[in-house]
């Protein structure tokens, strides 16, 4: 199952829409992992002053849902009425962010699935919230506050915007509906932190020496054998220009990072031996271990390994939770207007 990510684009849009969403082009709806600090947000236009085929048309094209009820997460139910808002307010985002004509057929069509996709976002965003209320998990006015001065303070200075109200005008948002959306991925960001897996792992300090054929590597591991050492050996035969100056070293690095096959003779080689020849798609490998030790994940993993985990709990609870959906977004018929 596709893991469900929560994004932190919740503390904008909830999904966000790529730049292929011009006149005639297909949008891609996507989630992105959560930001530590306030996203970069590229220019839009005023909400105030859309294109041609904005809101109102792309409005036309949108099923009233009927009933109170769209879902229910554990019995509890996302309200129409709010979808209803939240589903404006991004539209005039999107629209006006990426200039976005709903006159284009092309365009309508999509538009059932940006609805599936933000009522997805609510039912998610309602377990993450019910998840964290069964842990305990509080988020307090204070805790908002700070995290929304943060990303003022960002806005601002990036000069994007002139004032911070500019910002929640140009995101369709108000100081109200924005703290709840920081409310929720503050949720999110205490429940990383819980299940987020562990910030240390186990790790393999190694190098290695890549070259294109069998009968090559026999000639390297010949010269090991005869007392040539491993750094001159991968100067001079190595054929990974990432490494092959410095003797062929890798750096410390956990499972997950390289090929099954290399990382399997690297995870198992005791300290200080060196291998036979391992075939990959790259080539043939010989690979020495330096040392392995658990040891903390650098920066750049450490997020990826963290929603990774994080991913993997969420799926179970999600897969666990009685979610019911009540509505599916279909696109009506246009109305054909006489002629006289």
């Amino acid at each position: 199952m596709k893991t469900r990510t929560i994004a932190a684009a919740m503390l904008l849009l909830g999904l966000a829409l790529t730049s292929g969403c011009a006149k005639g082009a297909t949008p891609t709806a996507t989630v992105a992992p959560g930001p530590t600090s306030a996203p970069t947000i590229d220019p839009v236009l005023s909400p105030t002053s859309l294109p041609p085929g904005g809101v109102d048309v792309a409005w036309q094209h949108i099923v009233q849902p009927t009933g109170t009820a769209l879902a229910r997460v554990n019995g509890e139910e996302v309200d129409s009425e709010e979808f209803l808002a939240v589903l404006k307010r991004q539209l005039h985002v999107v629209t006006a962010q990426y200039a976005v004509d709903w006159n284009e057929p092309s365009n309508q069509s999509l538009i059932p699935g940006f609805e599936d996709q933000i009522l997805s976002q609510m039912i998610q965003d309602v377990l993450l919230r019910q998840l964290a209320t069964a842990e305990g998990i509080t988020v307090t006015d204070e805790d908002i506050e700070t995290e929304r001065a943060s990303i003022e303070k960002e806005v601002v200075s990036s000069g994007q915007y002139p004032t911070w109200e500019a910002f929640l005008l140009a995101m369709g948002s108000n100081p109200k509906d924005f703290g709840e959306q920081i409310r929720t991925y503050l949720y999110y960001k205490k429940l990383l932190s819980l299940h987020g897996g562990p910030t240390e792992v186990e790790q393999v300090n190694a190098r290695h020496i890549l070259v294109d054929s069998e009968e090559k590597g026999q000639e390297v591991l010949k010269k090991l054998k005869e007392g040539a050492t491993f750094a001159d050996l991968a100067k001079e035969y190595s054929t990974d220009t990432g490494s092959a100056s410095s003797g062929g070293d890798l750096g410390w690095f956990p499972r997950g990072m390289m090929v099954t096959e290399f990382e399997e003779a690297a995870f198992t080689l005791p300290i200080g031996e060196t291998s036979g020849l391992i075939k990959t798609d790259f080539g043939y490998h010989i690979i020495q271990v330096v040392d392995r030790g658990t040891r903390p994940l650098p920066a750049e993993m450490l997020e990826q390994h963290q929603q990774e985990a994080f991913g993997a709990w969420y799926d179970a609870e999600y897969e666990n939770a009685k979610i019911e959906t009540l509505v599916t977004f279909e696109t009506p018929e246009p109305t054909l207007t006489p002629t006289s």
